[in-house]
This record gives C-alpha cells, sequence and structure tokens, in this order.
C-alpha cells in the first residue's frame, strides 16, 4: 500500500563531496517540522536562515526553502535544506528529521507523490527520470519534446482517432437493434487507415525507445571469426579477449558505445557450433542464444573459411551479415559488407549500416520524442487488437470487432493513466534516482 501520510526526506544532490547539499522534505505537516527546525513560521517562496542542532554537540547553518501546498513539486508542503556539501553533515542532519517523525524517502517517492497530486502525469515522470540519465546531446533533444508534451500530444491524437471509430462502430450496433443495416463497407475502410496509421505510429515508438534505452546489438557467427576483435575496435579499448584458439569468449562481454549521438549496447557473445568443448562453452552458447532473443540488431560475423555459415535466431530481428578478414581475401562479396577488424578498415561503413538498421530515418528520429519499453509494449498490444477487430469486421463480425477496439482503447489509455495499482507504480518510479 501506498503511504503518502509521513513527511519523507532525502537528498537530492548526487552522493560524495561537494560545495552545497540540497535535502528535500515533503509532508502535509512540513509547517510544524519548519518551526520545530527554525522557530519560524513556513512562508511559501521565502528562504530562512537558521542553525540546526545536531548530533555532538554539532550546530550546521543551513537555508531553509518553504514552497507551500499546493504549489511545489510534490503538490505538498516542501522544504529544500541547502547546507555544507559534506556527507556525514548531510548524514547527521537527516538522522536529526527522522528523529523528528520523517521517514526516508525510497526511490522516485517525490515524484510519485506528484503524481499522485496531479501535479504531473506519468509521462511526464517517466520523462523526468530519462531527462536525469541521458548521456547524449540527442537524447536530451527528444526528452526534452516529450516534457514539452509532443509525446502526449501523439498519445492522445491515437486515442482520439481510435475513439471516434468505437462511437461509429458502438453506435451501429445500437442501432442494429432497431433493424436499421450497418454501414459496414465505411467501418471496414476506417479500420483499415486506422492501422495503416497505426503501423507507422508504432515504429515512431520503436525508434523513440532505441533513441532513449539504448540499441542492443548482439555479435554473432562462428568461432574465431573475429567477433572479439570488432568488439574492441568498436569500444576503442580491450572488452574482449582476443586470441587464435577457438572457444575463448566463454561468458557474455557488454559494453555501451556512442555512435552518431545514439547509444548502442553490444554484447560479443561465445561463438555458436555444433561442436561441444565442455559444459563451459556450452553454458556460454546458451546465455548467447538468450542474448539474441533479446537483441534489437545481430551483426552475423564470417569469415572467409565460414562462408557457407548459417544460423537460426530464435525470432525475426535485423540482422547485419558482415564478413569479416577482407585482408585475406580480394574481392568484395556482392550485397555484403566487408571488413577487416584486425586492421579498422570499413568500420565507420559498419556504424553507418547500424544507424540505418536501427532508424529508418536518423533525422525523423532526432525530430521526434522519447518513449520507453513499457510504452511499446502496451503499443503493442493495442496494435495486435485493431489488427484483429480489422479481420472480425471484414467477416462481419461487428459485435466481436467492437470487443477488440475497447481492448484496445485499454492498452492506449494505460500509456496515460495505468490501473492505479500498487505494484505497476511502485516498478515504474523505482528506476528513479532516491530524492527526486
Amino acid at each position: 500500500m501506498i503511504n503518502t501520510e509521513d513527511i519523507i526526506v532525502a537528498c537530492s544532490s548526487p552522493p560524495g563531496s561537494g560545495a552545497i547539499s540540497c535535502i528535500r522534505v515533503s509532508g502535509k505537516n512540513c509547517s510544524k517540522l519548519f518551526k520545530k527546525i527554525s522557530g519560524k513560521k513556513m512562508v511559501h517562496k521565502e528562504a530562512a536562515i537558521c542553525k540546526i542542532q545536531l548530533e555532538h554537540g554539532l550546530t550546521e547553518k543551513c537555508v531553509l526553502t518553504s514552497f507551500v501546498s499546493p504549489n511545489s513539486y510534490t503538490g505538498e508542503d516542501v522544504i529544500e535544506i541547502s547546507c555544507h556539501g559534506n556527507p556525514l553533515i548531510v548524514e547527521l542532519i537527516i538522522s536529526k528529521l527522522n528523529s523528528l517523525g520523517c521517514r526516508n524517502a525510497e526511490p522516485g517517492e517525490f515524484t510519485m507523490r506528484s503524481y499522485l497530486n496531479e501535479k504531473v502525469s506519468l509521462v511526464e515522470a517517466e520523462t523526468i527520470a530519462d531527462l536525469i540519465s541521458a548521456e547524449t546531446y540527442e537524447k536530451l533533444k527528444t526528452i526534452n519534446k516529450s516534457l514539452s508534451g509532443e509525446f502526449e500530444k501523439e498519445i492522445n491524437k491515437t486515442i482520439s482517432k481510435l475513439k471516434k471509430i468505437r462511437t461509429k462502430i458502438e453506435g451501429e450496433i445500437d442501432f442494429n437493434d432497431q433493424s436499421i443495416n450497418i454501414n459496414i463497407v465505411s467501418l471496414k475502410s476506417e479500420l483499415k487507415d486506422f492501422n495503416v496509421f497505426f503501423k507507422d505510429f508504432t515504429s515512431k515508438i520503436e525508434a523513440a525507445v532505441l533513441l532513449n534505452e539504448g540499441v542492443k546489438v548482439v555479435i554473432t557467427g562462428p568461432e574465431n571469426a573475429g567477433k572479439s576483435t570488432l568488439m574492441n575496435i568498436l569500444a576503442e579499448e580491450n572488452v574482449s579477449i582476443v586470441s587464435e584458439t577457438p572457444g575463448t569468449t566463454r561468458d557474455l562481454l557488454s559494453k555501451s558505445i556512442k555512435i552518431q549521438g545514439f547509444v548502442f549496447d553490444f554484447v560479443d557473445t561465445a561463438g555458436l557450433s555444433d561442436e561441444q568443448h565442455g559444459e563451459i562453452e556450452k553454458i556460454g552458447m546458451e546465455r548467447a542464444k538468450k542474448a539474441l532473443n533479446q537483441a534489437n540488431i545481430i551483426i552475423e560475423l564470417i569469415d572467409p573459411e565460414n562462408m557457407n555459415y548459417k544460423a537460426q535466431y530464435p525470432r525475426d530481428p535485423k540482422v547485419l551479415k558482415v564478413i569479416n578478414k577482407l585482408d585475406l581475401f580480394e574481392n568484395s562479396e556482392e550485397n555484403k559488407l566487408c571488413i577487416s577488424a584486425k586492421y579498422n578498415k570499413n568500420i565507420n561503413e559498419l556504424k553507418d549500416s547500424l544507424v540505418s538498421a536501427a532508424f529508418k530515418s536518423k533525422n525523423k528520429t532526432l525530430e521526434g520524442f522519447s518513449a520507453r519499453t513499457r510504452h511499446l509494449e502496451l503499443i503493442n498490444k493495442c496494435y495486435a487488437e485493431t489488427i484483429a477487430a480489422e479481420k472480425l469486421c471484414f467477416e462481419d463480425s461487428v459485435e466481436l470487432s467492437a470487443e477488440h477496439l475497447k481492448s484496445a482503447s485499454n492498452f492506449l489509455g494505460q500509456i496515460m493513466s495505468p490501473y492505479s495499482s500498487d505494484d505497476l507504480l511502485g516498478e515504474i518510479f523505482s528506476s528513479f534516482c532516491i530524492g527526486k
């Protein structure tokens, strides 16, 4: 059960020493707490300088800034305490506040209260967390657009389109009880047009998620094809052990790499082979298969000795077929990217291919918005329902089609306003940093 009655406290500054640290306090009875620690009345947007008596006979001169409900980040009374940026001082102040009835905040609890008090939407709250963790300028640009409401506009536009179709189809069903014929041709056309629009919208969400959360790329292929060498070249450091002995890589090795402003999470895997060299190699291959199942892009790296290599993948990801060891053969293979990981040849071409494979249009992606896996999962569920609705409509099962459209609306609605279960909200906000 989410508890919003307590006064919560946490340090909102990054951990470690600094000039100033900020301690955030939020709750319904902050005015009484403010009076206890400062001896003054809490006034909105006013700063008060006071000495807080700490343990061990210490005092700390602080600046207390007040935000009175509902005009604060959380919608509750909020106090922000600025003190010297020594972690020991921060610890002592929080301990003092604990003794006065405050409890330590959970990760993201301030923002959760902001959402519950209708100060921010859930999409805005998620975007705030993404803004804090953004590691590229490109990501910052798209997150900024989501924070300005671009993503919510797109979702609301889609909800509105779907609502119009639902209203029409449910109205037709109601009239049908009065022996009025349903205009099935018009409904079929509208559903078909909506699904064309929605497929394009789904692609935008997929690109937004990849930009926001990173593109998962797995390097796979036969043993000794140069996977570890390629990993090291891309990472510009020795991440993987390179050896001519087959089966050197036994576990998954991962590294996040920025390419043209996008984050790619590379995974170097054990070579896939029908031959088993022992229990450890077997475990390595099982982990490789699991990584392949989660990949957005697979680099299938082969060499001149394995030109006929073929592999079955667990699902249908984007596969870049790359021939390594260009220095060992004269003619490039037509329609295939040929590189030399050892001599760093055509690596930029490989990077270009990765960006193109992940994002159909780099410019359109950067002009868009940010999104999360949670949003994409709901979008995909919605799309499955609207496709089923279209199929049933073409089979003249209008009532069943309407039920699928109702489910589709529910999935879309959960992006903006999920069913308020404590577990779901806890899962969403647990990824936030403490103090936010």
